[in-house]
């Protein structure tokens, strides 16, 4: 099964990176213009254990829902927020398997380091092996180096104007 994982450090405090990410209604401002990404269903905000995500896009030339639970969910402890993990794995959706695991560590007073983990196959058996291989994987790279940048530029712009 392919796992994509990547890292970035954001220049803010960990608990303002995590109220940022774990804001719903901020994934379509970090999602790619052309995937056209709409919530169709938020459900509970602010997100917790257990919440349910429906949403919309276009991948491939393909429009699709996918509706995603958070099955782990550690927020930043108030007094000593040094780290922070949340994952949301596929309920129904188009792949046979989606894991996404969002690790955050503190480094530095007011850096947090960002990983990002896609854990994840794709359905259609040997067919669904072969579109990993010729297409999926390097989308999914180029998808999670998207959001990445778009976060750290939109959290980091806060923080700024704040």
């Amino acid at each position: 099964m392919p796992v994509i994982e990547r890292t970035i450090e954001i220049n803010a405090p960990i608990d303002r990176v995590f109220e940022f990410i774990t804001d719903i209604s901020n994934h379509p401002r970090v999602s790619p213009p052309e995937t056209n990404e709409r919530i169709i269903d938020a459900g509970e905000v602010p997100m917790r254990l257990g919440t349910v995500v429906k949403l919309r896009a276009r991948y491939g030339g393909f429009n699709w829902e996918l509706s995603s639970q958070i099955t782990a969910f550690d927020q930043p402890d108030p007094g000593c927020p040094q780290s922070a993990y949340f994952r949301d794995e596929q309920v129904s959706g188009p792949f046979k398997r989606w894991q996404h695991d969002h690790l955050f560590e503190s480094t530095l007073p007011g850096v947090t380091r960002l990983t990002d983990r896609f854990t994840y196959s794709a359905p259609l058996g040997l067919l669904g092996k072969v579109a990993e291989w010729l297409w999926l994987n390097r989308r999914l790279h180029r998808l999670m180096e998207h959001l990445q940048t778009q976060q750290k530029r939109l959290i980091e712009g806060l923080i700024g104007g704040s």
